[in-house]
């Protein structure tokens, strides 16, 4: 009988400071959103995405993705596509499980988009440090309880839980989400230096987890679920790599040409061998101004239009 007393004692105990703890998260939860900044100032995407707000395309992906909207180029693609684009890509190597946050985030908040274009690195079907392990794609983004809840169902570690925490405690959001490297696009890669590409191509290989690709890639199929549940086509696109043959890239084209084989809302575009000229780089990975300008006008302009890319190359499979 003791023991029963104790036991219900304990259970209301928790559950009272388990109320407690979500009534506070609760009054922290989205109190910054009606703090809104200019992508051009910001690297973050809760304080520039809106509520209820419409777009022509929205773009995931790395910092790979996140370049073309940096150094003021946003108006520019905005202008080449001709569509209002949201660019939910993320430095710092987000991910396939932070892409399919944000762009789950994104929707929550009554945000709509016609046409997703996921500007895909193959690394991060590999590689937990783009993933679960990732430590930059919340770092500059207010808090919000969905977004802490999907933190923990989708089992992501406790130090990831915790520094999300801290954005609690964050006021000056225009100073900690302001991208920290200004005016790179406008350089030019010297030359393309193979020695670089090959330790490169080392780095990522020894960042590459066993049976990572068939938990990861799982993703792939929650964020097309997800497009076709809100109405939005969505269409993965290779990007253009320096490096020859690279690691993991094989398994990434079949996973995403499989996706892509059933037509309907999803598209897959592999442009891994275009645009090998250095004029398009400030580096062995970014695009320059360039590249940003050449890259649109020739790759996303007639992919959105249901065209074959006009680079030197490319293999097309397109939803109708």
């Amino acid at each position: 009988m003791q023991a029963r007393k104790f036991f219900i004692k304990v259970l209301v105990f928790s559950l009272l400071n388990a109320a407690i703890l979500t009534g506070i998260l609760l009054f922290f939860s989205g109190r910054q959103r009606d703090v809104r900044l200019d992508i051009d100032v910001t690297e973050s995407n809760l304080l520039v995405m809106g509520e209820n707000q419409h777009y022509g395309v929205a773009i995931l992906g790395t910092s790979r993705g996140r370049v073309l909207s940096r150094d003021g180029h946003h108006r520019m693609l905005e202008a080449i596509l001709g569509e209002r684009v949201i660019n939910l890509s993320k430095g710092g190597g987000g991910g396939l499980m932070p892409a399919e946050l944000h762009l789950s985030h994104f929707y929550s908040r009554g945000n709509t988009v016609d046409h997703i274009l996921y500007l895909v690195d193959p690394w991060v079907f590999f590689s937990a440090i783009n993933n679960e392990h990732n430590d930059f794609f919340l770092r500059d983004e207010p808090f919000e309880l969905s977004i802490l809840w999907k933190l923990i169902l989708d089992r992501y570690p406790p130090d990831r839980i915790f520094s999300y925490l801290q954005m609690i405690a964050v006021d000056d959001w225009a100073g900690i989400s302001r991208y920290a490297g200004p005016g790179l696009t406008k350089g030019t890669l010297r030359r393309i230096d193979r020695t670089k590409l090959e330790e490169a191509r080392q780095h990522y290989l020894e960042r590459y987890g066993k049976g990572n690709f068939e938990r990861y890639s799982r993703f792939v199929d929650r964020i097309n679920a997800m497009a076709l549940k809100n109405g939005s086509r969505i269409t993965y696109v290779m990007l253009p790599l320096l490096i020859p043959d690279f690691p993991g890239l094989k398994a990434v084209d079949r996973k995403l040409s499989a996706a892509a084989a059933g037509g309907g809302h999803v598209g897959y575009v592999n442009l891994a061998t275009a645009m090998q000229d250095r004029r398009f780089f400030y580096d062995h990975m970014h695009f320059n101004k360039t590249g940003i300008a050449h890259f649109a006008e020739n790759a996303l302009g007639p992919i959105l239009r249901g065209e074959a890319p006009t680079l030197e190359t490319g293999v097309r499979s397109e939803p109708q």
